[in-house]
Formats: C-alpha cells, structure tokens, sequence
C-alpha cells in the first residue's frame, strides 16, 4: 500500500479510497472477514492507540484476493507477504509480516475469479503490482491507478512483496512453492553454473611441469617459472608410451642364433626399463635349454627355485604363491631361472615351459622370454610359436647381421609370418672402439625389409657381466633401451578387457 499523505492531499486520498473501496466491493470475501469489514466512518481519531488487528486483517484480505485471481492454485502452501510501510489516512500504520495460506483461498473464489473484469482485476490503490503467471512484471499494470487517483498517487513507489518475480530466471521446478511462483533472490542462474563456463575458469591459470634439466632448470632453481624444454616433452611422450594399457598378456622372445651377442643383456636390461615406467607386473623368463645365465644379469632366487619347480608346483592361484618362485630386481622386475646347472641331466622341455608360462600369465600381463641359441630345440620351438613380438640381438659385425637376417629367413619358412612382421632388429655394441663395419648399411638393409633397428650402445656397466642397475648406466644407453621399449609398447594390442589369448593366437 502506499505511504500516507499529507493535509494537504486529503482530497485526492479521499478519491483513492473510494477506488479502494469500489475495487473490493466487486469481491467476494471468506466470511471470517466479513465481520472485519473497514468502515470509514468508524476510523480512530488522531492521537488514539492503532488497531492493528483491523489493519492485518485489511491487508490480509487484499493479498487473499491478489493470490486468489490466479486461476488453479490449489495447493497447500503459504507465503509471506510484507505489508504497507504507512496506510492511508485514517488508518493505524503497521508494518508486521504477515502469512497467506494459499490453502484457505475457496473454491467459489475460484469460479468468480474468470468473470473479473480486466479493470477490476488489476486496478490497485496506488498503482499495486499484478503478477503475471508468466514470471513476468508488467510494467503497465504495476503502474495503473485505480479510477479516480490522482497523478502523484500513480506514481508513488510501491513496498516490495515476496511474490515479485525475476522477469530473468526461467520458471523451473525449484523456484515453485504449492504452484506459485516466488522470488528466485540470491541464486545463480542455471547458464552460469555449466560445465563448459566451469572449465573455462579452471583453465584459466594451470599448473604446469616444470624443467629440472639443463638451463631451464638452472632458473627454475631461483626463482623462474620456465615449462618443459622439447626434450623434456620428449621424454614424457616415450614415457606415456612405454605405459600403454595391456589389456591381455603379451609376451616378447628374445633370440638369435649365435652366443655371446649381448642376448640376455638385452633381456636383463629391457624388462628393467618395462618394470620402472609400467604400473603393472612384468617378468623375465630364462628359457635358454643349455647355459641360462639370466639371474646373474638381474637377480638370483634366495632358495634356488626354477621355471621347472614352477611347472610342477600346485595351488598356484594366489599371486603371492607364484611370486615365491620368482626374484625381484631393483627396477621391480620378476625373474624365472632356468633349470640348468652343472648337475642337470634333463633339459628343460616345451611341455614343462607351457605349464610354467600358463601360470604366469594369469599373473603377469608382460612376459620377457630369453630364449636359446637353438631354434630347433622343444621350448624355443615353443617359445617363438606362442610369443606376440621378437627382438632379433645382433653384434656390429659382419657375422652378427648374417646371423640374423639367418633368423628371419628360417622364422618366415616355418609359418612364423606374424612374428617376422612385428620383429624388431636390436644392434649390440660390445666394444667401446668404432665397429668395423658401417652400421649405417646394417640399418638400410633391414629397412629395406621393413624391420626396424635400434642401436645399444656400449656401456661400462653392461660390460662388466654382472646384475645390471639401469641407475648405474649412461644417459645413452637408457635413451637407447626406452627407445626400444617405446617401440615395442607401440604393437600392444587394443582389445577388450575379458578376450583370452594363449599361443599368441585368439
């Protein structure tokens, strides 16, 4: 309601009443009001106590009547309304809050409400505001005088009321009570909480790896803030590689036809570089029939247990049991021995390898097999047969590379075409001097048949024949071997999780 007048606007508040009153006269009240009627002629005179319970009451009904001109409300639900600031003169001024029980509104109330004129229906005492069911205020409703007000009264400011609506937020679920709509103050729209906007802030200011390495890292140590440099980015990428998600064990045979190459070396020293960048297990089998010396280049059981007590072991479901029959490097590599020794007089057979590999990869998802200088013996038969990926080691010399383009001539003649496609030629340097021979032509030659090569270079600490420490290694020489394990990782297949594989074959 509006604030009252002064003396000196006694006539045009006396034409504003009769609007008032001509505007509630056409609606029907509930017959608790009825008693509560206002009448001019019974108003207080000046100085004496407010009625306030005549001035709630008046205040209530017109709200009742405000919410009740919307057609199918219903529900139970109640809603605070804050009355006038100031009433009209002659009546008492309060300012109390009071609550509407939509639930009360009657049904005749209901069926009139259709009949109201337009007029009727929106002209207030002082411009009072019509709420659209449309979440919406109108303007010119909000504006509107009743008949008979002056100007002034038109455009006095009108108290504010818990039913106005944001004309800005969409009317959702959220911002209903019992069917009608309420002010939505205080809270975000939807569009400024989506995930794209979200994403956005967050991506404002990242955090980012920063360089440890070479001058770069020199800054960052006082004070800089300096990104990766290209090698560094490098490294990440060869890193994320070697990573690639195994889905299915997959198993790797290292060969070559001729001893003393550097086989087991390469062997030793890949599986480290799987076991360190890897998040899952990786083992090293020494299928070598005849002299297996893998432990030595890695780590020896405490006890002395083999691939062959590994074969005729039960209750083998547990991993920690199958563990028990391994021994872990420094890099968290898992290596099988061999059954040879000095006192052996049975070599180890590819029926005993296919138990003792079954059990492993229920275990194991990547398997390195060190395989013997005999391709025609039973278990490296067996090995080339049920491997994914061959890595052919070959010395920088003359003899090493007919060797190995000797390995690749028999695998193709004997069916393995798979496992000649997806091999990798691995060359060995095993002395510190420049090789006799141009590796640069090695290189062309088995490009020329598609089979990549990578170079191991010489290192002091392979050199020395003893457990080999990646740690301990040159710069190069890890490059070299991440390099060869990255390209490897590259032939991981992409199955799905559940598939089985035996053999190498589905």
């Amino acid at each position: 309601m509006d604030q009252a007048p002064s003396n000196g606007e006694a006539v045009a508040s006396t034409q504003g009443r009769l609007g008032y009153e001509a505007y509630f006269a056409q609606l029907p009240e509930p017959q608790e009001d009825r008693q509560r009627r206002y009448d001019p002629s019974h108003a207080p005179e000046s100085g004496s106590e407010p009625d306030t319970h005549t001035a709630a009451a008046t205040a209530e009904t017109a709200a009742r009547h405000v919410v009740s001109a919307e057609p199918g409300v219903t529900e139970q639900s109640s809603i605070p309304m804050l009355a006038a600031s100031a009433p009209l003169i002659g009546e008492p001024p309060f300012t109390s809050l009071h609550t509407i029980d939509l639930g009360n509104v009657s049904k005749e109330n209901e069926s009139q409400s259709g009949s109201r004129s337009a007029d009727g229906a929106h002209a207030v005492h002082g411009g009072a505001r019509a709420y659209s069911r449309q979440h919406s205020v109108t303007d010119a409703h909000a504006g509107s005088a009743a008949p008979g007000a002056t100007a002034s009264q038109a455009g006095r400011p009108q108290p504010p009321s818990a039913l106005s609506v944001r004309a800005d937020v969409a009317p959702t679920a959220a911002n209903r009570v019992g069917g009608t709509d309420i002010e939505q103050t205080g809270m975000l729209p939807i569009a400024l909480t989506s995930a794209e906007l979200l994403a956005d802030i967050a991506a404002s200011r990242q955090a980012q790896l920063r360089s440890t390495s070479g001058v770069r890292g020199a800054l960052n140590r006082v004070g800089f803030n300096l990104g990766l440099s290209q090698t560094e980015q490098q490294t990440e990428s060869r890193h994320a590689r070697i990573r690639r998600q195994l889905n299915t064990p997959y198993q790797i045979a290292v060969l070559s036809v001729k001893g003393g190459v550097g086989r087991t070396t390469t062997v030793s020293a890949l599986g480290s570089t799987f076991a360190g960048l890897r998040p899952d297990r990786v083992v090293a089998v020494d299928a070598n029939p005849d002299f297996g010396d893998l432990p030595s280049r890695s780590s020896r059981h405490p006890f002395g247990l083999t691939l062959r007590d590994l074969a005729q072991a039960t209750k083998l479901e547990a991993y920690s049991a199958v563990q028990s029959f391994t021994s872990i490097a420094n890099s968290d590599l898992a290596v099988v021995a061999s059954p040879w020794s000095p006192s052996s007089v049975e070599a180890l057979s590819g029926a005993e390898y296919l138990s003792a590999v079954g059990v492993l990869r229920k275990h194991y998802n990547l398997m390195l097999i060190d395989c013997g200088t005999g391709v025609l013996d039973s278990v490296t038969a067996t090995v080339l047969r049920t491997s994914d990926a061959a890595v052919v080691a070959t010395p920088a010399t003359v003899r090493g590379v007919t060797g190995a383009v000797a390995t690749l001539e028999w695998l193709n003649r004997h069916g393995l075409h798979r496992l000649v496609a997806s091999s990798i030629i691995a060359i060995v340097h095993q002395q510190s001097t420049k090789p006799v021979v141009e590796v640069n032509r090695i290189e062309e030659l088995f490009d020329s048949a598609n089979h990549s090569t990578f170079q191991l270079p010489y290192d002091e600490h392979l050199a020395e024949g003893g457990e080999i420490d990646l740690r301990l290694v040159q710069k190069d020489t890890a490059l070299a071997f991440e390099e060869l394990a990255a390209a490897l990782a590259d032939g991981f297949p992409a199955e799905s999780v559940g598939q089985q594989k035996l053999g190498g074959h589905w």
